[in-house]
């Protein structure tokens, strides 16, 4: 079961933007700060951004043509010490326990070789595993740390992808 990571156009914004909602969703059980707007939708404030700034790329995963989930990738401007971060990463709940989110993280790092930093609410266990399971199967040593990302107690592990 191979995956494609394939770039979001602007024309399938909407797409993504749906996709976000459910997304959002998810994430909402681990804090207090995601709310429902007066429509009943989670809203991804800054999803603009990754259609106007050229280090930020938002990429489908795809699984036999489908679109199965979505990871936001960010090229760090800002940190001399971080080249890239993982901003986001989803799968539709029907396709999870598949290894796709792992698959399209092995293929993201393929042309990016560097460091990258990645960042889980502390209560979102599920994602704190997906990624020390990563280093693990990739044998790649990271450093972990606990950081505090808009008021949330959070998991932050820096690790290094070589060429």
């Amino acid at each position: 079961m191979t995956i494609e990571l394939k770039e979001v156009r602007l024309e399938e914004k909407s797409i993504l933007e749906n996709m976000l909602h459910f997304y959002l969703d998810d994430l909402s059980q681990y804090t207090n700060q995601l709310k429902a707007n007066q429509l009943g939708i989670f809203e991804y404030d800054s999803i603009d951004l990754f259609f106007t700034k050229s280090n930020l790329i938002p990429y489908f995963i795809k699984y036999e043509g489908l679109i199965v989930g979505f990871l936001l990738f960010v090229k760090t401007v800002k940190n001399e010490h971080i080249d890239y971060c993982v901003n986001d990463i989803f799968i539709f709940t029907q396709y999870r326990e598949r290894g796709f989110a792992g698959q399209a993280v092995k293929k993201l790092f393929a042309p990016y070789p560097g460091t990258y930093y990645v960042v889980q609410l502390e209560k979102n266990q599920k994602a704190i595993q997906f990624w020390k399971s990563l280093f693990n199967e990739l044998q790649l040593e990271y450093t972990e740390e606990t950081v505090i990302d808009s008021g949330e107690r959070c998991s932050a592990q820096t690790f290094t992808i070589c060429q």
